[in-house]
């Protein structure tokens, strides 16, 4: 595992803040030489950083619908099961987990006929015994894409 320096850090908290920062900006608000803050966003796309994105403000007219499912699957069908669901293109996050489910399934579709469409889809994978479905009314708060910085934990964050 790679350790970040805590300027590292706290170019990853403004980043975290402010994707779209201009390397001037940053540089001066860290107190480094613009290549010396270049050097650092390098490493950090090598070790933390997957990638850049937008988040689009769920009460955007076009945001999509988000649901979560929850399945149990037969164990020797495993790979088989998480392979097929990883093709669906509106599948945006699939974890194993410890409980009463196997998996856990983040999804988005434009519609709610896109949805069923995607949850009948699963349902029909050979080996999936059984689903749950939870559909997000609303998103409160999320720092899913962040990475986990140890310096911060137990310590909460000016808001």
């Amino acid at each position: 595992m790679t350790t970040l320096s805590k300027r590292e850090q706290e170019l990853l908290q403004l980043l975290r803040e402010d994707a779209r920062k201009s390397v001037t900006d940053l540089a001066k608000e860290l107190g480094v030489s613009r290549p010396t803050l270049q050097n650092m966003m390098k490493k950090l796309e090598e070790v933390a950083i997957s990638r850049y994105t937008v988040e689009l403000r769920p009460t955007f007219a076009n945001a999509p619908i988000r649901a979560y499912v929850l399945l149990n699957r037969e164990p020797r069908r495993s790979a088989e099961i998480l392979d097929v669901i990883m093709k669906f293109p509106t599948v945006r996050y699939v974890c194993t987990i410890t409980g009463e489910f196997d998996v856990i399934v983040e999804l988005e579709a434009g519609q709610y006929e896109d949805l069923e469409a995607i949850l009948h889809g699963i349902e029909l994978i050979d080996g999936v015994v059984r689903t749950q479905t939870y559909m997000v009314l609303s998103e409160n708060f999320s720092q899913k894409d962040l990475p986990f910085l140890p310096a911060s934990v137990g310590q909460p964050v000016g808001r």
